[in-house]
């Protein structure tokens, strides 16, 4: 069974986007699994409705990133909001 390379992809820009934010928010430990996986969560979000919507802002693939990343940051903003 092969692993689709946008998955991949996705996989490694949430765990990227979650270890940043772990950095800045100065919350260290066990948390990052958390952020990762609503990270990642905002992230497909971001994908689902951009594809839904038509919209194909940059384009990686079958990823649409601007979009993503759009989704990303806002699960990164509501972490922050909550303060977790």
């Amino acid at each position: 069974m092969t692993v689709p390379p946008w998955l991949v992809l996705s996989l490694v820009l949430s765990l990227t986007l979650a270890l940043l934010y772990q950095i800045f928010s100065r919350r260290y430990g066990w948390r990052v699994l958390v952020y990762w996986v609503a990270v990642f969560a905002g992230f497909l979000g971001g994908e689902l409705i951009a594809e839904q919507a038509g919209i194909s802002l940059m384009r990686v693939g079958d990823l649409r990133l601007l979009p993503d990343f759009a989704g990303a940051f806002v699960v990164i903003g509501v972490l922050w909001f909550l303060g977790l």
